[in-house]
C-alpha cells in the first residue's frame, strides 16, 4: 500500500494534508499513486 506525502504529511482521505498515518488515503498499487502524486506536485511512500 503507498500514500503521497507533501510537506510534513500525508494526503488524507478528505483531500486535505494530514499528519496522521491513520487517516492517509491508501492507493493498492504504485503506479496509482504516483500518477496522483505528479499531479499535485508530492512523492510516494510505501505503508508498512
Amino acid at each position: 500500500m503507498y500514500a503521497v506525502k507533501v510537506l510534513h504529511g500525508y494526503i488524507g482521505k478528505d483531500g486535505q494534508r494530514t499528519r496522521d498515518k491513520n487517516r492517509v488515503r491508501v492507493f493498492p498499487n504504485k503506479h496509482y499513486a504516483e500518477k496522483f502524486a505528479d499531479k499535485i506536485g508530492g512523492r510516494v511512500k510505501m505503508l508498512s
